[in-house]
């Protein structure tokens, strides 16, 4: 009852934060979300009897989505004079910075650690604790890009969390009433094949439904004043059309990237023998433990939106 009174909770406000939120305070709940899951990840490490360097990494997760953020504003200041600064708005530029930032970010950790009192664990210290970045900054900041840079980036999102979601409801019930063969016992003893099978299908239907169809399901959002973009039956310019085997595509690999998310979280669980990350949400443990799988699946969505492959 815990699990399904928190859901009927936060399901609504997820929808809100997605749709409704100005970008400034979208970040805000995406930083509030990435040091959330920071420190349940840092919980884990600690658990695995290591000593991570808790405020550097805070710090450094921060960083990478303030690089994340700028870079969404910068790109859209039309303000900016055709000099130096203008270079700012180059993405690959942009990308460079983020890419001194993550480098960086390693030696820092580094350093920092010199002051480790065990020195055998300095350098578990730095390492474990430069694993948030990718792991938790990045991937996070996939999502401020997705809701920032892509057009109608809100249904771009909205439809992440559809297969994710989606995905899990397959899942779970589909594993509970004819799960038999383990999909990885060591790691979650509780998922099987039927699950992750049933996980895909459930995915590629409710992802490929909503992309072949997303011209439709666009206007009735913007109709709904959920999305700020342009109306179908306004005659303004509408979103083009998805074929039906890149939606596939695309749903099933923001799925397994998900599955594996949530694989790879459940990894670090049973090696430090706790069976939640924290237990902040009831019924479903920790924050990490229900966003693991967008971790994994956003940048996949990501790069299929930046590329064109998919439209919204």
């Amino acid at each position: 009852m815990q699990r399904v009174i928190t859901a009927v909770v936060l399901v609504p406000l997820v929808l809100l934060a997605v749709f409704k939120a100005p970008l400034w305070l979208f970040a805000i709940i995406i930083a509030i979300l990435a040091l959330l899951c920071t420190d349940e990840y840092l919980n884990i490490a600690t658990a695995h009897d290591l000593k991570p360097l808790r405020v550097l990494t805070y710090l450094s997760v921060l960083t990478v989505l303030g690089d994340y953020y700028l870079s969404i504003v910068i790109r859209g200041g039309s303000h900016l004079r055709p000099s130096g600064w203008q270079m700012l708005r180059d993405p690959i530029f942009q990308y460079e910075i983020l890419l001194v930032l993550v480098s960086i970010t390693p030696f820092v950790l580094l350093v920092a650690a010199m002051r480790t009192e065990n020195l055998r664990q300095a350098l578990p210290s730095a390492a474990i604790s430069y694993l948030a970045v990718p792991y938790i900054g990045i991937t996070t900041g996939f999502l401020l890009f997705t809701r920032g840079l892509i057009p109608d980036g809100s249904f771009a999102v909205f439809y992440l969390l559809l297969v994710v979601w989606s995905g899990d409801i397959f899942a779970y019930y589909v594993g509970r009433a004819i799960g038999r063969h383990r999909l990885a016992p060591r790691i979650s003893p509780g998922k099987s094949w039927e699950g992750a099978t049933a996980s895909v299908i459930g995915s590629m239907i409710v992802g490929t439904l909503i992309l072949v169809y997303n011209r439709p399901i666009a206007d009735k959002l913007f109709h709904w004043n959920l999305l700020r973009g342009q109306s179908v039956l306004a005659g303004q310019q509408t979103p083009e059309p998805n074929s039906i085997w890149i939606a596939i595509v695309v749903s099933v690999s923001v799925n397994i990237a998900a599955q594996l998310g949530d694989l790879v979280e459940s990894m670090m669980k049973r090696g430090a023998e706790i069976k939640d990350s924290g237990r902040l949400l009831p019924g479903h443990g920790g924050v990490l433990d229900r966003v693991d799988a967008l971790l994994l699946a956003s940048p996949v969505l990501w790069y299929y939106c930046s590329f064109r492959i998919i439209h919204f």
